[in-house]
This record gives C-alpha cells, sequence and structure tokens, in this order.
C-alpha cells in the first residue's frame, strides 16, 4: 500500500503546489479531478485530505516542508489512520486518537517549530472576547452542516432524516446539526420544510429579544442570500419585509427562494449602499417615516466562518481588514436616516475581527448618534458552527 501512499501525497503536493488561491479551493480541486478522471472516490477523499489537513494548520508549520505539514495536518485532523500515517510517519499511528491538546504536544515534541499560535493570521486583531487557544484547534474539526427548520416543520424534517438514517441532532427548537456529508436537496424541501442556516447566523435574531414590541416594517439592507430575510419573516409573520442587496443576481435568487417558502415581501431593491445617491434609492423604495427595524448583516472578511474555508488561514491579506472597515463604516453611515424614531438597527458580520466589530460599533455610537442596547460575540465552537458578531442599536 505504501507505493498507493506515496502517490497521494505526491499529488496532493501537486495540487497544493498549483492553487493560486484565485478561486475557493474545493472549486480548483473539483475541475483538478474533472480534469484527472482516473482517480476514483476513495482516491479522491485521501488526496481530499491531505490537502485540507494542509490548510487547516494555517501558518502554524511554515518553516517546514510541504509534506511535513500535510503529515502534522493529518494527525491534528484526524482521530484514526487510515493508512497514511502508517505510511508518512509511523511514530503517530499509535497517538492519533488521543485529545487533541495531548495532540499538539505530541507534534511540539516532533516537531519543535510547530506554533499553534501562528495558525490563525492577524492575531493581534482578534476579539478579546474569544479564547485564542480554543478558536485556533477549533479550526483543526471539519464544521457541522445545520438546517433551520421552518414554523410547524420541525417533526416532518427529523421524521425525513431518520428514515433516510441520516444522523441529526436538535439543537435547541428549530436548528438540526448534521456531521455526515450528506446531499440534502434530495431529501428535504428547502425553503419550503428548512433553511441551510448556520448555528450562530440562526442566533443572531436572539439579540432581537430586547426589542419593546414587535416590529411592523423591516428592511434586511444586505441581503445576501436571504436566509436571514426568511428567518426574519418566520419570527415576525405579518411583518412588511423589504429587501435589497447591491446585485440584481442575487435579488432574482432570492426571489425564487421567497416564492417557495410563501413569504411576500413589500419590495426588492437594488441599491449601492456605499454610494451617496443609495440613501434616494432607499427613501424611494421604504415607506415614508422609516422602518421600525434595519437588519444590516454587512460585507466583511468572513474570519468567523474560515473553519469552512481553510485556505484563506494561509491567504487572507491583513491589509483587507481596514478596507472591510470602510465599506462597513460607509454603508451604515446611509442607515440611521431609515429608521423610524426609536427604531432598531441590527448590525451584523461573520468576523472576529476587533476593527469590523468593535471600532465599528463605537463608529455607530459616536459618530451616527444611535445607542448601544446589546452586542454579542456569538461562539459556534462547542456546536461547530461560526463565529458570527451581531449589535444591536436604537436611534
Amino acid at each position: 500500500m505504501s507505493a498507493y501512499y506515496h502517490s497521494y501525497q505526491s499529488t496532493a503536493s501537486s495540487i497544493l503546489g498549483s492553487f493560486s488561491f484565485k478561486e475557493s479551493f474545493p472549486v480548483y480541486l473539483k475541475k483538478f479531478f474533472k480534469q484527472h478522471k482516473k482517480y476514483g472516490s476513495r482516491d479522491r477523499k485521501i488526496i481530499a485530505d491531505l490537502c485540507f489537513g494542509f490548510f487547516r494548520i494555517g501558518n502554524a508549520a511554515g518553516a517546514y516542508s510541504l509534506n511535513e505539514q500535510m503529515v502534522m495536518g493529518y494527525f491534528l485532523t484526524h482521530d484514526h489512520d487510515g493508512g497514511y500515517l502508517a505510511f508518512a510517519n509511523p511514530a503517530l499511528v499509535e497517538t492519533i486518537g488521543e485529545t487533541i491538546d495531548v495532540k499538539i504536544g505530541i507534534i511540539k515534541s516532533q516537531f519543535s517549530g510547530f506554533q499553534l499560535d501562528e495558525l490563525f493570521p492577524c492575531q493581534s486583531s482578534i476579539s478579546a472576547d474569544i479564547d485564542q487557544h480554543d478558536f485556533a484547534l477549533h479550526h483543526l474539526r471539519k464544521p457541522s452542516f445545520f438546517l433551520r427548520v421552518r414554523p410547524l416543520k420541525r417533526d416532518k424534517v427529523l421524521a425525513v432524516l431518520k428514515a433516510a438514517s441520516i444522523p441529526a441532532k436538535l439543537v435547541g427548537d428549530i436548528a438540526i446539526r448534521i456531521d455526515a456529508n450528506v446531499d440534502v436537496e434530495k431529501l428535504i424541501d428547502l425553503d419550503v420544510d428548512a433553511v441551510v442556516q448556520d448555528i450562530s447566523s440562526q442566533k443572531t435574531i436572539n439579540l432581537l429579544a430586547d426589542l419593546p414590541a414587535q416590529p411592523t416594517t423591516i428592511w434586511d439592507a444586505c441581503a445576501g442570500s436571504g436566509g436571514k430575510s426568511i428567518m426574519l419573516a418566520d419570527r415576525y409573520r405579518k411583518v412588511g419585509l423589504y429587501v435589497s442587496d447591491i446585485r440584481e443576481e442575487i435579488l432574482e435568487e432570492l426571489e425564487r427562494r421567497f416564492k417557495l417558502a410563501g413569504i411576500v415581501a413589500q419590495k426588492l431593491f437594488c441599491t449601492d449602499l456605499q454610494h451617496p445617491m443609495s440613501t434616494q434609492v432607499a427613501k424611494s423604495n421604504l415607506p415614508e417615516g422609516g422602518v421600525d427595524l434595519i437588519v444590516a448583516d454587512v460585507p466583511c472578511s468572513g474570519s468567523g466562518t474560515w473553519g469552512r474555508t481553510p485556505e484563506l488561514l494561509r491567504s487572507f491579506d491583513e491589509t483587507m481588514i481596514s478596507e472591510y472597515q470602510f465599506m462597513q463604516k460607509s454603508i451604515v453611515s446611509r442607515l440611521p436616516a431609515q429608521l423610524k424614531p426609536g427604531g432598531h438597527l441590527l448590525y451584523i458580520t461573520c468576523s472576529v475581527f476587533k476593527e469590523e466589530n468593535d471600532e465599528v460599533v463605537d463608529y455607530i455610537q459616536q459618530s451616527l448618534g444611535l445607542t448601544l442596547v446589546r452586542k454579542e460575540m456569538i461562539s459556534g465552537i462547542n456546536e461547530g458552527g461560526d463565529h458570527l458578531f451581531a449589535a444591536l442599536f436604537t436611534s
């Protein structure tokens, strides 16, 4: 079998050496296997495991060769050896089932230059609310997949998953965690019965428990794929929902999703919230006098979700943090004018960087005159989810 694993390691090394970070690694890998059809499903899985293990240790072992880093990544991201370690580093085979902290110690004893605190980039920018040790270890585990069941659909969705022998765990009342690789589209009527949405993203709506009354009008200002719009419509069934994004194609897709979900939005409109004219565009599309609640899930570094895109642990440009902050401040500066007196703004990022979170919160208070009600770094470490930040303000 050693010849096979030598071939797998050589192929993974070649893939990693040619990857230029110009597209997501899963897309790049899919293209590679499409071009090289000789690899069977088992081959593809082992090669992918080696590549993703390499990415998951970030820059913690930058002083070592690519093959040595693949060994470290495989050891730290697996709890049993499928044969690769027996070929590449037999000394690690017997301890692969130990706890992650023990395994880190074992790696350090064999590779003294391994630095866990270098795994995640831009350490000085990480929010003080985050335990950096646990956060680093979080990236060594593949994140879970989550569904949010829609009203009155929980039992139906759970029954479908059970019938298909899919191991699923109910988290709270409406979140379902799935750790297996499952094509849920073949099992679940997505957007009809359930929505694909990370557990931490689902928890952002919990900040709205602090609202003094249910909103009658909501503007989802940076709708993206629309998961939060559907969540808001499910939470506030009779609300007047207004939705915008900078991309027309996103709104077309969201219109399709709304139709499946049985949601009728008051208006969907396209606008670039960084542009000064967006104020007039928003005013012409929103109700006179403004709305009760604005939700702004703004563009960001996405650093709280890099467990799903671990290649970014090795490629993120630190100068981008300030560029994202500039964009975020530009966007939120256009929003207070569309709030009713006493209305609320929910600011959301999927970033762990204080420049995108706490510093923007300070800007909103000091420069825009809104009052902070509550802010929270929502950690997915214990549940296999992402990290999101949310802050609720009132006018």
